[in-house]
């Protein structure tokens, strides 16, 4: 009855968000048995108030009624909008599914969604195509000796499960393994072996904790890590084999033992916690002078900053960013970045940006695009802020997908993110399957119940679970590698390394334990996004049915392809001449036969070779 897939450029004439002033075309079709007298587009903004466009009508050759509107916007925002027709039978509503997909109703109901955004002068495309290994700094390569943080419980054995039993009710996270700056350097060949273009290094700023996202020090390398020429030697020889660095920037709190609270007085500093004459006492909110305070989710040893507050502000953008954009970091994923006001938040990238073409990463768990935090509708992609975020929602349907089958969920999800997302932002999602603050996806996907930390510390898959969830894992990385966005694999994953929650997803690497057969297919995902299809070309056709899910991507005269089958049986899927296997080049017939809980990846490029 009737046709609106704003995925469809016949329907909406730019896939995706819009920029601002940018001209495009809404249309819809609708049955000639519905006797559509008018119809109208309505949208609106946060602010409620809706407005109304004549959409002009036609037949088109099948008879069918056509409705088209032309529309710019002369501002960024989010706008939401639906369609109204009135047809002999009265009043009638096009609205939007879970899919972002039209239907007729006579009830108004969910609406679709529309983003216009204003481009940036830099944009870091540099980013797009690639791969990014995500190290823990302290638990992937120990590069030499080095001293650690008072009360720290350094643990010889690099294999060990890491402690999770708090001391007096607390967890102290001061147990250290030895991971360093220059470990990370001396494994870069095995980095670059992977594909890898990027490394998203967590914390390596001054603090007490093995994660330092308590920072003592905004200006400092943590001397457990090295020092600043550790630092700058990593830059330099990951720069020749083509990889860039990115930093994790901690701006919500600070730790209660720094430079600038300094509880415990280990500080030449006078800090906030000593003096009400401090100079940084502004920069944190006190209920009860000095030992009641705003804190970080309530953890009273990461004293929250007020982020409104112009010395902290002038700090970061005026020092801090500076100091390691000029020392060469390419890049900087902010931590919880929903936690950062706009009015700190918009300064922030645009000093980062003032150093020139260089990545922001947000940290937000959701939609990116319509998120409200503390009561506010962010602008993360209108202008003047991210250039993208990391890919929790796609993570979670693909592991969700091969956990229980919901291939809909997988559909929706990626639907919504290309409808939504401006095309430079979606390019760049950080495609995540595992992390330090989640569960190993291995773990995930082996479905094993360990319900409390004193249980999950003990429990691992058998050799035929470990099986079973690899190869599970196998298909998690093919889609994390070649849907939009770029893949980050976080260190270990390739090696088959287990673990549920902190802290057991921040296991060392286990250097001479790896699964070789898991390392070698990642290594071959790592080759095959080396091919310029995965840089910039659409997603599209994307499908879920008969427990087979699939989707393509089309570039010049190259044409990827993939279908999952997670049906229960055999299954044969059509391809036309000339595609090969991409993961090995071997060709493949017009009719592929599919296994239960396998895939095929298929690809036609006459440019094509499997190095």
């Amino acid at each position: 009855m009737v046709y609106f897939d704003p995925l469809n450029k016949a329907c909406k004439s730019v896939t995706g968000a819009v920029e601002k002033d940018e001209k495009f075309t809404l249309a819809l079709t609708l049955d000639k048995p519905v006797n559509a007298n008018r119809c109208f587009l309505c949208f609106y903004s946060d602010n409620g108030k809706i407005f109304k466009r004549f959409m002009t009508k036609i037949r088109n050759g099948e008879g069918k009624d056509v409705f088209s509107v032309d529309l710019s916007f002369p501002v960024s925002g989010l706008f939401f909008y639906y369609f109204e027709i009135e047809t002999d039978y009265g009043l009638h509503f096009v609205v939007s599914d879970e899919s972002a997909r039209g239907h007729f109703s006579r009830e108004n109901g969910r609406h679709f969604q529309l983003t216009v955004f204003e481009a940036d002068k830099f944009e870091a495309n540099w980013f797009k195509g690639g791969l990014t290994y995500h190290v823990f700094v302290d638990r992937f390569f120990k590069g030499r000796e080095h001293s650690y943080p008072d009360g720290a419980k350094v643990n010889p054995d690099w294999y060990a499960q890491p402690d999770h039993r708090p001391v007096n009710g607390i967890v102290l996270n001061n147990e250290f393994f030895g991971g360093d700056i220059s470990g990370i350097t001396k494994k870069l060949s095995y980095i670059k072996s992977l594909g890898v273009t990027a490394i998203y290094i967590s914390p390596i700023v001054e603090a007490n904790s093995n994660h330092k996202y308590n920072t003592g020090d905004f200006l400092k390398i943590d001397e457990g890590f090295g020092d600043e020429k550790d630092f700058e030697n990593l830059i330099s020889s990951a720069k020749k084999l083509g990889i860039s660095i990115i930093i994790d920037g901690v701006f919500s709190h600070t730790g209660d033992d720094s430079v600038y609270f300094n509880k415990y007085g280990h500080y030449d500093s006078v800090g906030a916690f000593q003096s009400e004459n401090s100079p940084y006492f502004n920069w944190y909110s006190f209920i009860d002078y000095p030992n009641v305070y705003k804190s970080w989710w309530g953890i009273d040893t990461l004293p929250e900053i007020d982020k409104t507050n112009e010395s902290y502000r002038e700090f970061i953008c005026e020092q801090v960013i500076p100091k390691w954009l000029e020392m060469g970091v390419d890049g900087i994923r902010l931590d919880v970045a929903d936690e950062l006001p706009d009015c700190f938040l918009t300064p922030l990238c645009q000093s980062i940006k003032n150093c020139g073409d260089k990545l922001i990463i947000g940290e937000v768990w959701e939609n990116a695009t319509d998120k409200i935090s503390y009561g506010v509708r962010r602008k993360y992609f209108q202008g003047g802020q991210l250039d993208s975020v990391m890919n929790y929602p796609l993570k979670n349907a693909i592991l969700s997908f091969l956990s229980n089958g919901d291939g809909k969920h997988l559909v929706d999800v990626i639907r919504n993110q290309i409808n939504n997302y401006p095309k430079h932002a979606l390019d760049k999602l950080l495609n995540i399957l595992s992390s330090h603050d989640t569960p190993r996806a291995i773990t995930v996907l082996g479905g094993k119940p360990a319900d409390t930390r004193d249980v999950q510390s003990v429990t691992f898959l058998n050799e035929s679970e470990f099986e079973q969830a690899k190869q599970k894992l196998k298909i998690a990385a093919l889609l994390q590698y070649t849907l939009y966005g770029v893949p980050c694999l976080f260190y270990g994953d390739e090696a088959g390394l287990q673990g549920y929650g902190d802290p057991f997803c921040r296991k060392c690497y286990p250097w001479g334990r790896e699964d070789a057969e898991l390392v070698k297919f990642y290594a071959t995902l790592g080759k095959l996004r080396a091919n310029d299809i995965f840089v910039s070309s659409e997603v599209v056709d994307v499908h879920f049915d008969d427990g087979i899910f699939s989707f393509e991507r089309r570039l010049k005269n190259k044409i990827f392809k993939v279908f999952v089958n997670m049906s229960g049986a055999k299954r044969v899927v059509d391809l036309e001449k000339g595609f090969v296997n991409a993961l090995n080049g071997e060709k493949l017939t017009s009719a592929v036969t599919v296994d239960n809980q396998d895939f095929i990846a298929a690809l036609f490029d006459t440019d094509f070779s499997v190095c």
